[in-house]
Formats: C-alpha cells, sequence, structure tokens
C-alpha cells in the first residue's frame, strides 16, 4: 500500500473496497482478519476500525463473536439506492458554483471520452472522477457525505455495470449532454439528466446483480 498522510484506518478502508469492488471476498464469507492484516502489513486495531466503519457503512455485515461478513445486495436495495444518489447528486448539482461548473466542462467531457478506451475497472474509476469532478464545488459537506455513503453500499456492483459496452456508451452519451446543459446554463436539464444518469432498467439490475 502506498504511504500517504491520510490516517492509516482510511488508506485500509479504500484499499479493502478496492478489493471488494473486484470481487476478491465471495459475498457470504467470513473476510478473514489475520490473512488480511498480513496481506496489507498492518496490525490487527486499525484493520478492525476500517472494517466497522465499512460496516457502519452498509457493506459489512459485523456479526458478534464471528466476524465481518460481506453483505449481498439485493435488486431491491440497488433499485433503491440509485434513485436516491440520483436524487442528492441533483441536489449537490444545483447548490455547485455555475463559474466552476462551467470551467469544468472540458475536463468533464475528456474523462467522458475516456471512458470509450476503458474497461471495466478503468470505467468505473473514470465515471468516479466524473462525478467528483461535477460535484467538487458543492460546499454541503453533510450532503457530499451522504452521498458518498449512499456510492459505497452499491460500488462494488458498479464494475459489474461497467462490463456492458453499452452501457459504458450510454453513460459516456449522459455525460456529455449533463456538460452541455451546463454550457448553456440550463441548469434544470442538466440536474434531470443527472438523475437520468442514476436510472437503471430493473432488467439491468437483475443482470447486475447475477454477474456481480
Amino acid at each position: 500500500m502506498a504511504i500517504t498522510r491520510r490516517p492509516l484506518r482510511e488508506q485500509i478502508r479504500d484499499e479493502v473496497l478496492e478489493r471488494l469492488v473486484r470481487g476478491d471476498y465471495p459475498v457470504g464469507e467470513r473476510i478473514n482478519e489475520g490473512d488480511l492484516a498480513e496481506e496489507l502489513g498492518v496490525s490487527r486495531t486499525p484493520l478492525r476500525e476500517a472494517l466497522a466503519g465499512l460496516a457502519q457503512e452498509g457493506v459489512l455485515d459485523l456479526r458478534p463473536n464471528r466476524g465481518f461478513w460481506l453483505l449481498p445486495l439485493t435488486v431491491d436495495e440497488i433499485k433503491e439506492t440509485y434513485p436516491i444518489i440520483g436524487a442528492l447528486e441533483a441536489f449537490a448539482l444545483r447548490n455547485c458554483d455555475y463559474r466552476t461548473l462551467v470551467e469544468s466542462v472540458p475536463r468533464l467531457n475528456e474523462l467522458a471520452q475516456r471512458m470509450l478506451d476503458a474497461n471495466p475497472s478503468q470505467a468505473q474509476a473514470i465515471d468516479d472522477e466524473w462525478h467528483d469532478e461535477l460535484l467538487k464545488s458543492c460546499r454541503n459537506e453533510r450532503l457530499m457525505h451522504l452521498i458518498k455513503a449512499q456510492k459505497t453500499v452499491i460500488h462494488r456492483y458498479e464494475y459489474a455495470y461497467f462490463t456492458s459496452r453499452k452501457r459504458i456508451m450510454r453513460a459516456e452519451t449522459q455525460h456529455r449532454i449533463i456538460a452541455k446543459a451546463i454550457m448553456n446554463n440550463d441548469m434544470d436539464r442538466a440536474a434531470g439528466e443527472l438523475v437520468g444518469n442514476w436510472t437503471v432498467d430493473v432488467g439491468v439490475l437483475r443482470e447486475i446483480i447475477e454477474n456481480g
């Protein structure tokens, strides 16, 4: 793991979440804390703090005297969570500084273009970066925390979402439409398209669950 000035538990949390997203740990199986601590080269205490944080975020299940387990995500949970994220991000977008949004448009379009040549893992990372760039001028920290928490719950299924070339192209098109609406100072259109970006057909959700 790369050493940074961020708290160790946060670094561990991000590394574990990345492994969950990749599917390193099967759903329904206990996470072996001893093996994981050894793999990461850390002690059990910060690891448990990181795992407890992921449990609070709804990714893991903490079972007393039994440890941490990766929770499965149902179609209903994804169906409920995606529109929540869309609504929260649309609200955040309306609270962004417009000048900063306009300045971000070239970067937003660049990231959208990069998605077309990306593999699923890269597409997921680029998509995250795109949304972060879009909302970077929102100063409502509580709102941004809520968005991050909701995304954490479904993040490991985003990889499965982007295994489809058609869905990558859909995201790229939507991202460009949102950027164009911002340039046209049509924030109602931009916010509406952002909600649409988080709207997924139930059949697609089932496919994500089956492939995730």
